[in-house]
């Protein structure tokens, strides 16, 4: 049984669409690797520890009998690989990740798998095969789609016992893109200075107020 519905090369990384239970998912290690990221584990732990990722319907992590039935389906489909135990995400917890972590290279990512036909917007798959990814087409060359920044996630966003460290970056990035649109004309850069100052005398030090008050000097 081939189980391998597409294979992409992405940042010269293979990633295999596979379909697991009925449902096309992909290797979250392969993903990872792919993407690049600063830390290997950023998917991984979105899905294990958000509140709004479910075991089974947004991920599963394929261990024992499983894995090693996994493997043999993998073998069959011309891939090897070893492992004892592997995490796939649906298309459902890819949705959801995708929403949480809006980084330029996230969104470039998304924007490869729409380019090659794999389209996982919840209207038109709902965790189901579709049509357009159901024959397997010639592998893609690497790319890097350009886009604009996109917005940073409202970090009210519900994740809970996520790594402080994850919650420390959504913050500067959130910082940082806040600053970036900041537009202050030389007869404003007084009044936008002395008003920094006064906040710092009031309240001291409290990232989340300071980026809140910075915020009201976008135009």
């Amino acid at each position: 049984m081939n189980i391998v519905l597409r294979k992409l090369i992405y940042n010269e990384s293979e990633i295999h669409l596979i379909t697991w239970n009925g449902s096309p998912c992909f290797m979250v290690s392969e993903i990872n690797k792919a993407l690049d990221g600063a830390n290997k584990e950023d998917m991984s732990l979105y899905l294990r520890h958000n509140v709004i990722s479910v075991k089974g319907i947004d991920y599963d992590v394929i261990q024992n009998a499983e894995a090693r039935a996994l493997r043999s389906s993998l073998e069959e489909s011309g891939v090897v690989k070893k492992f004892a135990k592997v995490m796939i995400v649906y298309f459902a917890g890819l949705r959801k990740y995708f929403e949480f972590r809006r980084t330029i290279q996230v969104k470039d990512f998304s924007n490869y798998l729409i380019k090659n036909k794999v389209f996982i917007a919840e209207d038109e798959t709902s965790n189901k095969l579709i049509p357009s990814i159901s024959a397997p087409l010639p592998d893609s060359a690497s790319q890097s789609v350009k886009t604009a920044p996109t917005a940073i996630p409202d970090n009210n966003i519900g994740y809970k016992g996520y790594s402080e460290f994850y919650r420390h970056i959504a913050f500067m990035e959130e910082f940082v893109s806040s600053i970036n649109k900041l537009n202050i004309s030389p007869d404003k850069s007084i009044a936008f200075t002395m008003d920094m100052v006064k906040f710092l005398e009031d309240n001291g030090m409290q990232p989340q107020k300071l980026l809140a008050q910075i915020k009201k000097w976008i135009v």
